[in-house]
Parts: structure tokens; sequence; C-alpha cells
């Protein structure tokens, strides 16, 4: 009997060892707010997790986002020779070096042996990693300026920088050609802080993919397995994303609407003191990338207490979806109350709201609703730190 214990031990064991280490654990959440956890077992058609209750399966337009749990793996992107941070049109940011140039076209190469090639018109802004701070405050405002009409280089002069307006003619692995005031200049790219394009053409994508590392690719999720994911996109034909590399997988499906895709169709702000607070979409109050609960957000609507922000939505939707709370960056100081609104009545609410609170889930049902206002108000200590944010606020049909 011991024998047949030890044999059948040592079975078990060999069993375990055979099992995949490198299979991926996830949390998938579904448009509504729901999660599944699990291991990933297959990701197209549809992405198949292994649950302790059985297999999975999730159709990818009824997914919001698919997260690794304990992430492990690089948290920087490899150093090699990348000297430059190329923000796209369709989201995708990253790292990585002009290796050659045409006028309609860049070839970029990223870590190790990957490249990719760019056409022109689908280039955001190009920003030096050595860039000064003052070069980066001016990228930043040229980037979020809508009024522009023209291309802008930031360029270095001693300690100080200079703000060109003008048409990039050219760009290579040695210099940007640009036409400013008339005339032709040509600038190294060591005196370059960046460039910020007018136009870039609009570019949608399915999914947007977050690495370890702070890399991010936009693009459709063609092929996989536990191991790496493969993107295809106007500009990676297939580009292989291992597994431990990957943070999070944002997806971008037809049956949701981000609240701050949208424009309101009026906004109150009512100061406790002077001081008056806009609302902001896609970040914080301060500009900063949006955190609750220790976790990133690219979506979001901020705002400051006491403020309303109303939708006309005329019906067209069935439910509205957040994660709300104050926003880390507050250091767990703030105090509100939240509040949502559908046709002058209210659907949901939450009271005592503090900094440092996980995030509510909010899930209510909007069908037929023509209005939709979200109110952030004063709570128990005032106004003071009261930056709440509706983190990925969004509405399904």
């Amino acid at each position: 009997m011991t024998a047949v214990i030890r044999t059948t031990r040592l079975l078990v064991v060999a069993l375990l060892g055979a099992l995949p280490a490198s299979a991926v654990e996830v949390e998938v959440t579904r448009l509504d707010g729901r999660t599944v956890r699990g291991r990933v077992v297959a990701v197209t058609p549809r992405i198949v997790l292994q649950t302790p209750q059985g297999k999975a399966e999730l159709a990818w337009p009824d997914i919001l986002s698919v997260r690794r749990l304990d992430p492990r793996g690089p948290t920087s992107a490899p150093a090699a020779e990348e000297a430059l941070r190329f923000e796209l049109a369709d989201g995708s940011l990253f790292s990585g070096r002009i290796t050659n140039a045409s006028a309609e076209e860049l070839v970029v190469r990223l870590w190790g042996s990957r490249t990719c090639r760019l056409a022109t018109d689908a280039v955001r802004a190009i920003v030096s990693t050595s860039a000064s701070e003052a070069a980066r405050r001016e990228i930043t405002a040229a980037r979020q300026s809508s009024e522009d009409s023209q291309d802008v280089v930031v360029v270095a002069r001693g300690e100080d920088v200079v703000v060109l307006r003008g048409t990039v003619k050219r760009i290579d692995p040695q210099r940007v050609l640009f036409n400013w005031s008339g005339r032709e200049v040509a600038l190294p790219w060591e005196r370059v802080g960046g460039l910020v394009f007018a136009r870039p053409t609009p570019r949608g994508a399915s999914c947007i993919i977050t690495l370890l590392g702070g890399d991010v690719f936009a693009g459709r999720v063609a092929a996989g397995d536990d191991e790496s994911l493969t993107l295809q996109s106007g500009v990676f034909d297939n580009l292989v994303l291992p597994w431990s590399r990957v943070e999070r997988i944002d997806c971008r499906s037809e049956r949701l609407v981000f609240l701050s895709d949208l424009e309101p169709r009026h906004y109150e702000f009512h100061p406790f003191f002077d001081k008056h607070w806009d609302f902001a979409r896609d970040k914080t109050l301060t500009g900063k990338p949006i955190r609750l609960g220790g976790r990133r957000y690219t979506k979001g609507i901020t705002m400051h207490s006491r403020a309303g922000l109303a939708y006309r939505i005329d019906g067209a939707f069935r439910q509205f979806a957040a994660e709300a709370g104050i926003v880390d960056e507050m250091d767990g100081r703030g105090c509100v109350a939240l509040r949502v609104i559908g046709d002058g009545e209210v659907l949901w609410e939450a009271a005592g709201v503090r900094g440092g609170d996980a995030p509510r889930q909010v899930l209510v049902d909007i069908g037929g609703i023509a209005e939709l206002v979200l109110i952030v108000d004063y709570d128990q200590d005032l106004d003071l730190s009261d930056h709440a944010c509706w983190a990925f606020a969004r509405l399904i049909r």
C-alpha cells in the first residue's frame, strides 16, 4: 500500500509538472462591469478562459478590458538605442529609433529586431526622450491645442526652447526638414525636443494593448495563445507581443460609447470659494493620468465639487456604467457625494466618498432616458481636494 501511495504521489507531481507554467491568469471585465477570472486558453475568435467552474468563452465585442493578474516581466522598455517616443493617431505610444524614411513613411526600430512602418499622416507627435522639461511643456501645450492648423517643432537653444510653427517637409534618421516663415531649415535631432503634427488622419482600433513599462499599441488581436498575442493594424502587419510584457488590453466595442468622447449639452460649476474648475476628459484636473485605487484608467471624466455635467442621449442606450471615486493624486484627501440623474430622477447616488476609498461600481439602467447628468457635490470637507473621477464612464447599447 505504501508503495502504491508513493507511486500515486509521484504520478500527481509528474502531471502537475507537465502543466504549462507560463499559463497567463487574467481578469476579463465585461461592458457592464462584471468580471471573470481564469487562465488564458485561446484569444481568437473568442477569448477562452479556464476557470474553477470550467471553460468560459467571451466574445471580444462584449469585453471592456483584459487585465493580467500578478503581472511579472520587464517593467521598462529595452534600452538599446531608443531615442524617440512616437504618438500615433490611433492611440499607440511607443519608443523607437528612425532607421529609414521617405516623404510619406518612417521605418522605426522597436525593441530587439522588431520594426514598423509608419505613414507620416498616422503620427500625432514625436518627442525626444532627452527633451528638457521646458520643451515637454511646450509640446504638451501644442498637443492639447485644437486651434493650431500648423505643425509645431520645439527646438533647444541653449537652456531655452524655441517654438516654430510651419510645415514638416521631411524626417530622416539625422534631421528634420521644416518649412518656417517661407524658408526651409534643417534641424538635427539632437536639437529637436519634439514635433507635433497639426492634422493626423484619424484611425480607429478595436483594442489598445498597454505593456509593462508604458508602451501602448492599438489594433486588432488577430491571433494568440497562452504565450503571446499577435496584433494587426494599419501600422503593424503582425506584431507579436509576449504575454510577459502585457499589462492590460482595453477594448473598443460598437456597443459602447465613452462619455469623454461626447460633447456635453451643458456644464455647471458652483464654487465653494472663488476658484473655477472646468471638467477634464481622460485625465485628472491637473493634467495627469487617471488613477483610482492604484489602477490606471485611459478613459474617464474628472470633475470638482460642486459641478453638474449633462449629456443628451435621446433614449439610445440601455445602461450607464463607471467606476467612481476621488483620484489617487489627492493622497487620501477629499470627500464628495456623487449622483447619476436621468430625466430629473436620481438613478444612483453615493455619499461620503473619500479619497483613498476603493472605487464605487456604478451600473444603472437608462433605457428611454433622454438626458443623463453626472453630479459631484460637496460633502463633509467643504470642497477641499474634491477631485472626483467617473473612470471608464460609458454608455452601453
